[in-house]
C-alpha cells in the first residue's frame, strides 16, 4: 500500500507501508503541489494545522489565518481529486467554517482512549472505531506534556488500520 500524508511527519502505519509525507518540518510544503498530486497513491491521510484551527488558539489564528485555510483547503483538494480512498483529520473547531465543503465527508467525531483528545475526521469511505470513554477535558488529564498528549497517533492509526482490513 502507498500512503501520502499530508501536514504529518509520523510514520505510524504497519511496517512495510510505503509512506510518502509531506511536510514543512521535513523540507516539503503541500502549497506546492498540484491538486492531481494524489492520484498515484492508493490512501490519502492530511492532518491540517491542528493547532492553529481549534478554536482556543486565538493568537496563532490572528496573526495569519489566510495561510493557515490555504493549507487545509490544498489538502482537501488534493484528497477529493484523487479519486483514491482519503482522510482528513482536525480538531473541533473552525474547518468547516472556512471550507464548507467538509461538512459533507464528516463521519465521526473520535475520541482517543489514551489522552481523551477529541478529533474529527473526514473521509469519503465508511471507518469503524470502538466506542471509547471520555473522562473530563481533552487534552487535560494528568497536565501531560506535549509528547504524552501526542500517544493519541499510535491509537487513531490502529483504528484506522483495524477499520480498513476489516473493512
Amino acid at each position: 500500500m502507498k500512503i501520502l500524508q499530508l501536514c504529518f511527519v509520523s510514520n505510524l502505519w504497519p511496517p512495510g507501508t510505503n509512506v510518502k509525507n509531506i511536510d514543512l518540518k521535513l523540507g516539503s510544503n503541500v502549497l506546492d503541489l498540484p491538486s492531481n498530486y494524489g492520484q498515484s497513491f492508493d490512501l490519502i491521510f492530511a492532518a491540517p494545522p491542528c493547532d492553529q484551527f481549534t478554536k482556543s488558539n486565538s493568537l496563532a489564528w490572528s496573526i495569519s489565518p489566510e495561510y493557515f485555510i490555504n493549507v487545509a483547503q490544498v489538502c482537501f483538494n488534493i484528497c477529493v481529486q484523487s479519486g483514491k480512498p482519503w482522510l482528513l483529520e482536525n480538531p473541533p473547531g473552525r474547518m468547516e467554517k472556512f471550507i464548507p465543503a467538509l461538512s459533507s465527508f464528516r463521519i465521526c467525531t473520535w475520541h482517543g482512549t489514551v489522552t481523551n483528545k477529541e478529533y474529527v475526521v473526514y473521509s469519503n469511505m465508511l471507518l469503524l472505531f470502538n466506542q471509547t470513554k471520555r473522562y473530563g477535558k481533552p487534552g487535560s488529564i494528568n497536565n501531560y506534556s506535549k509528547a504524552k498528549r501526542e500517544l493519541w497517533q499510535p491509537d487513531f492509526f490502529e483504528a484506522i488500520t483495524r477499520s480498513m482490513v476489516s473493512g
